[in-house]
């Protein structure tokens, strides 16, 4: 036996030893193309509703098996918050029953979005995911909300996850593939769209998302995500929807070199201020999901187009 021959089989005898995972025929794996990332119910049924899923697969840490078409194309659901958009997205990827190191990562779901801009059911592609709980967020001495970063540097510090650009290509890619696609309405938002001075009809954006898991609302919050996003994308990025679990899922997928792997499609369920005449208390006690069912319906829309266009090459 050569050198090299029985360096090999130390190894693999010293693997055996320790506990490690013997080694799976490739061929026996299982390839998501595509794995879209939902957090709740409501997302995940705009696509099982489709009823075109003839595989599951059961991944331990997620809390029920995803569901593949034939195209493998593969739908999850991670729970909501960073933590579990993280620790699931990991699940995933370190499944050693799964090949995913082509695989196209999308988070598809709900969002909040911002006064004076998008309308309700507005898509926006994350150009940015941007940390809002990393920091120091207080109460000024007039009582006013106020945010600063954490010292000492607080960008580009290889152990942080403050900040990161979605892939620029894959990220224009979709875009073009869907920023003229129409999107349902809903005659039931209008009124909002109007008093929120929002667009009239929605449509497909880019932008940054906000990403934490503190509900909040309101003007002074809106200023701060406003300085969080310019100071974290060095005035590249606008502010444009806020979310719960998309900092844990590219977090995840950066740390296995899968950053470019991913894309986040957000649609617009409510706004960060309430509506007039309605008050903060209200919002926390009642709910902000003005438009729930048609953000969600219209997140699938565009995901759907993107897998379309960028994965399966349909016209």
């Amino acid at each position: 036996m050569t050198y090299t021959g029985k360096n090999r089989v130390q190894r693999a005898l010293l693997a055996a030893a320790l506990g490690a995972p013997s080694l799976v025929c490739a061929a026996s794996l299982y390839h998501p193309r595509v794995i879209v990332l939902t957090a709740f119910p409501l997302e995940f049924r705009a696509w099982q509703a489709t009823g075109r899923y003839t595989r599951m697969v059961r991944v331990p840490g997620l809390p029920q098996p995803m569901i593949c078409n034939t195209h493998r194309v593969c739908v999850a659901i991670t729970g909501e918050g960073e933590i579990n958009a993280a620790v699931r997205t990991t699940a995933i990827v370190r499944d050693p029953a799964l090949d995913c190191r082509t695989t196209l990562f999308i988070r598809s779901g709900i969002a909040g979005g911002v006064q004076n801009r998008a309308a309700l059911g507005s898509v926006y592609l994350a150009n940015w995911i941007v940390s809002w709980g990393f920091g120091h967020h207080y109460l000024t001495r007039s009582g006013h909300m106020s945010w600063a970063p954490p010292h000492p540097p607080y960008a580009h510090n290889p152990w942080d996850t403050l900040a990161y650009r979605v892939a620029p290509r894959l990220l224009s890619a979709a875009y073009a593939a869907t920023r003229t696609m129409p999107l349902t309405d809903s005659t039931a938002v209008l009124p909002l769209d109007a008093a929120l001075g929002l667009h009239k009809y929605p449509h497909v954006y880019q932008g940054a998302n906000v990403s934490g898991d503190d509900f909040w609302i309101g003007r002074q919050n809106q200023r701060i995500a406003r300085h969080i996003v310019a100071l974290y994308t060095h005035n590249t990025a606008h502010y444009a929807t806020t979310a719960m679990e998309d900092l844990g899922d590219i977090a995840a997928l950066a740390a296995f070199g899968l950053k470019r792997h991913y894309l986040s499609v957000r649609a617009v369920s409510d706004i960060d201020v309430p509506p007039p005449a309605t008050s903060v208390g209200a919002i926390i006690a009642k709910g902000d999901e003005y438009a729930g069912r048609l953000a969600a319906r219209n997140a699938y829309l565009v995901t759907r187009r993107v897998i379309a266009k960028l994965v399966l090459h349909r016209p």
